[in-house]
């Protein structure tokens, strides 16, 4: 039976760690994976198939010495993906370094996924809005 049990977690194991998976900077917090919204690190697992990813932008900006700072923060932003494979993403912001960067940013949230093989793709996070437009023509 104990044998039964290890042999039935390392298959687990295994199969999870073929899933593919994407790792996020500091400054897009995931707040929700396919419906699902409990998450303790910077990096999610897809589901084969389409997933859907909502992120929030978030970072502090010094506006002058003595002041303690000015966070930019995002509405929810909606990164739209496909998983056929085991590849395993990073993504990345543009460098922002100032708070007008930062809003250039919230105001066109562009990301660049790599893949392992060093493979860059620009995705543009989809607003709220946008999401619910793309949803309803697609039904059409």
């Amino acid at each position: 039976m104990k044998t039964l049990i290890t042999a039935v977690a390392l298959t687990l194991a295994s199969f999870s760690s073929l899933a593919a998976s994407v790792s996020f900077p500091e400054s897009l917090d995931i707040t929700g994976v396919n419906g699902q919204t409990k998450f303790n690190n910077r990096q999610v697992q897809l589901n084969q198939g389409e997933n859907l990813i909502e992120l929030k932008y978030y970072d502090i900006f010094e506006v002058n010495a003595d002041d303690s700072g000015a966070w930019v923060k995002s509405q929810p932003l909606y990164l739209l993906m496909t998983s056929d494979s085991q590849e395993q993403y990073q993504a990345f912001t543009p460098t922002i370094d100032t708070e007008e960067e930062a809003y250039a940013f919230i105001n066109n949230p562009v990301i660049t996924l790599t893949d392992t093989a060093g493979v860059e793709k620009e995705i543009a996070l989809l607003t709220h809005h946008q999401l619910m437009s793309q949803l309803l023509f697609a039904k059409q």
